[in-house]
């Protein structure tokens, strides 16, 4: 009689077992990026019709720190939106130009040397299968990458058209002050194996 009361079935989440296969390897900053991140797919599944900035100021409430709200709530979308695209055969640039919120500078960065994006590409192939594509949708139809394929196939392209085709760096408000004398094709660092 009540039935459209019922909640909807809660979508999985990778558990901590499977992540730490993932973090065994990598530098013990993951584990605090790991934290974050699971928090932000938490808030994302429980709450998918939520913005940005709420979103933000949850996984801040939940005890996230402030600078890690910030780039899970950019970089997750990118990283996984990126993998859509790529999928689509489209090539995404290695670098987001980082325009800063402090003082208004930008720079082209190389995506690989951000830790919440490099995190979010190694959760991947844990996310991108049957049981959890709900969540990868959720996640990945964020982002701007996803849009622009989007706007490009309801604009009549069709996917051959978008076999090879180039997508620029995104701009990434940030607030972070933009590095001096970082070059955009800086090494990047280590980044965690899987998914990307």
């Amino acid at each position: 009689m009540l039935g459209w009361f019922k909640k909807m079935p809660r979508l999985p989440l990778a558990t901590t077992e499977e992540r730490e296969v993932i973090l065994a390897k990598q530098h013990p900053l993951f584990r605090e990026v790991d934290a974050g991140f699971h928090v932000y797919l938490e808030i994302i599944v429980a709450n998918p019709q939520w913005d940005d900035g709420r979103i933000g100021q949850e996984l801040i409430r939940r005890g996230v720190a402030a600078w890690l709200a910030e780039e899970c709530v950019t970089f997750g979308p990118m990283a996984w939106g990126r993998k859509v695209a790529e999928q689509l055969g489209v090539v995404c640039s290695p670098l987001f130009r980082l325009h800063s919120m402090i003082d208004g500078t930008e720079q082209d960065m190389p995506l690989a040397n951000e830790f919440a994006y490099s995190w979010a590409r190694a959760m991947i192939g844990l996310y991108r299968t049957p049981e959890r594509n709900e969540v990868f949708k959720l996640v990945s139809t964020r982002s701007a990458e996803v849009n622009a394929v989007s706007n490009a196939l309801h604009g009549g392209a069709s996917e051959a058209d978008l076999r090879g085709s180039n997508l620029q760096p995104s701009i990434v408000h940030l607030r972070r002050a933009v590095s001096a004398g970082v070059a955009p094709d800086a090494e990047p660092g280590a980044a965690p194996d899987g998914g990307a």
